[in-house]
């Protein structure tokens, strides 16, 4: 089974605080040996030895420094689906300026460095060398000190980042929908070949789902967003309303599960009404309607739902039994793939007239 790409902030690397920075340089540097040279006068060996804790702080701190820029994603080169969740999450304006600024340290550091080994060089005593040791320490300091509250948002942003879920937006993706306790998670571990991955979706109290599983179209991956896509719109927050807006990217088909029992705790209205939200929100992925548990629904039950709905075509499924997903996640398969393929538009009843609601 293919694996999840990953996401493309999952490997972000470590950010080190100021004080952090400065501890261990400053450890490291106390610790270096150079050669001993018998011959040479004791200047000559202070010399030898400041320089060599110069050099090794200002690589240490400038590395660890230029690693954290290099090593972040440039935004607008991620796909626009976690960009969008990127600048939700952090606020992308004020991670840029964040990393301008640890560059900027970075390069200062490296200037310093270059400036005193020039100056310990020239230095005519023991304690002249090691004055000049002191106070390249001391600049250094300095140059962190006014990066501290930068590395300590660069910090906050990475661990946030880290955690965004490994969705791969170029591989048709299937959003199972629908309130909670309808069994959307039942569904996606159902029709999953492997174990779904499960990970932090930031937005929520809960945690998305991603099911992968190859059908006769290829690859797809089937994701339950628990706490986002299972109630009313209109109680959601401006965060989750922003984070729900950020799947349209990765929303090339949708199944909408119903518990026509009611057994889920909420009445067939609000599901309905629910459904219609969800439908208003993502116009142009094709949507499935599905009454799951029809193991324990009545007749009666299924009517009615089909009398709500009006004429819409509507799979009757059992996530917990595995009655009718095989066809349904086949049938939501292939019209992942034809939206992708055909650069996020259908022709809805493509496929026979009320194919897709």
């Amino acid at each position: 089974m293919q694996k999840a790409v990953k996401q493309p902030f999952s490997n972000l690397p470590h950010v080190w605080l100021s004080q952090e920075l400065i501890d261990m340089a400053f450890s490291r540097a106390s610790k270096v040996s150079v050669a001993r040279e018998a011959k040479l006068p004791k200047e000559a060996k202070a010399r030898i030895k400041e320089a060599a804790r110069i050099q090794s702080v200002g690589d240490a701190i400038a590395n660890r420094l230029e690693q954290v820029v290099k090593g972040t994603p440039r935004v607008e080169a991620v796909h626009p689906f976690y960009a969008e969740l990127a600048d939700l999450l952090v606020d992308v304006g004020k991670l840029k300026k964040s990393l301008a600024a640890a560059n900027w340290a970075a390069q200062m550091v490296r200037r310093l460095h270059r400036e005193y080994l020039q100056r310990v060089r020239r230095a005519k005593s023991v304690t002249e060398a090691r004055d000049v040791r002191r106070a390249f320490y001391g600049r250094v300091a300095s140059v962190l000190e006014q990066v501290s509250a930068d590395l300590e948002f660069l910090k906050r942003a990475f661990d946030a980042l880290k955690k965004l879920p490994s969705i791969d937006p170029d591989t048709p993706t299937v959003i199972v929908a629908g309130y909670a306790n309808v069994g959307k998670s039942c569904f996606v571990r159902s029709v999953s070949s492997a174990k779904p991955e499960v990970a932090t979706y930031p937005f929520t109290t809960k945690q998305v789902t991603v099911g992968h599983r190859k059908t006769s179209f290829g690859v797809c991956q089937v994701v339950d967003t628990p706490g986002l896509l299972d109630r009313p719109l209109h109680k959601r927050n401006k965060v989750e309303l922003q984070a729900i807006a950020a799947l349209r990217h990765i929303s090339h088909s949708i199944i909408f599960l119903f518990d026509p029992t009611e057994t889920c705790g909420y009445p067939l209205k609000s599901q309905v009404r629910l459904y219609r939200e969800i439908r208003e929100m993502f116009p142009k992925p094709p949507m499935l309607l599905a009454a799951n548990k029809i193991d324990i629904a009545t007749g009666g039950q299924l009517a009615l739902l089909r009398q709500q709905l009006g004429d819409v075509k509507l799979w009757e499924v059992s996530a917990l039994k595995g009655v009718g997903v095989e066809e349904l996640i086949e049938e939501a398969a292939e019209a992942a793939a034809s939206f992708l393929r055909k650069g996020g538009e259908v022709v809805r009843g493509d496929r026979g007239s009320g194919r897709y609601a």
